[in-house]
């Protein structure tokens, strides 16, 4: 039988506990992005920097039609591009991410030169719009990381499912073979073929016990599988409620 494509049992334990610690929050931040410091909208983000980073580009392109370009390990930027439901000048649309405080979290920030980006200061109104843009990136990369966690959990279940099946298959057949040896035994007179039925019925029986042994084990999994991926389901709602609020 095949092994669980992801890890299960870390996924049981560590999982629920580390998305329970995320605190959100959407705050304007000045942060260092190459040689200079620019103001942009901070969020923590959920598990992988590169993830968020690629989240942030499919956003771009389906809600802006703009494509985000990697440049370094943990930015990505949209060059000389127009969103006109915030500012009329062009500028760079960029994502940085970066831990800080034990979080993994990015910064979105709007540059229209090298020392110059949207803030709430001197370009307030525009700030405000920029922070509704970046709170609905948040939600999308919310809903899009735990669709991914979610559908790891399914993909798990299936194999667990498939190879419950396989077992139960395996058992039938192995009980179907015992039947037949039983019943060439009961015609058979020659009594060495009658002692290999029987050796073979016995080392049957053997695997049958064994296989029936992981039966249990596979459903108790599923039935942990389901709850994580319940409150997994609940996290996500709540989250995605709580970034509305924002």
């Amino acid at each position: 039988m095949k092994k669980i494509t992801s890890l299960v049992i870390i996924a049981l334990v560590v999982c629920p506990a580390l998305n329970a610690q995320i605190k959100l929050f959407l705050e304007e931040q000045e942060v260092q992005i190459d040689d200079g410091r620019q103001y942009g909208w901070v969020m923590p983000i959920v598990g992988d920097l590169d993830e968020a980073l690629k989240d942030l580009d499919n956003f771009g392109k389906e809600r802006s039609d703009i494509k985000l370009k990697r440049s370094g390990e943990n930015l990505m930027i949209a060059e000389k591009v127009s969103l006109l439901s915030i500012i009329a000048k062009r500028g760079d649309l960029i994502g940085y991410t970066y831990n800080a405080n034990n979080y993994n979290v990015i910064a979105l920030v709007f540059r229209m030169g090298y020392d110059i980006s949207l803030n709430s200061v001197e370009y307030e109104s525009e700030m405000d719009s920029f922070r509704d843009y970046a709170r609905q990136f948040m939600a999308y990369h919310y809903e899009q990381a735990y669709a991914r966690k979610l559908d790891n959990i399914d993909k798990d279940m299936k194999e667990l499912e498939k190879d419950r099946g396989q077992a139960e298959r395996q058992i039938g057949n192995m009980n179907d073979q015992i039947e037949k040896n039983n019943k060439k035994i009961e015609k058979e007179t020659d009594a060495s073929k009658i002692a290999d039925y029987r050796s073979e019925n016995t080392s049957l029986s053997s695997d049958i016990e064994n296989l029936s042994n992981t039966l249990p084990q596979h459903t108790s999994k599923l039935k942990e599988l389901q709850t994580l991926k319940d409150q997994l389901s609940t996290e996500a709602h709540s989250y995605l409620e709580t970034i509305s609020s924002l």
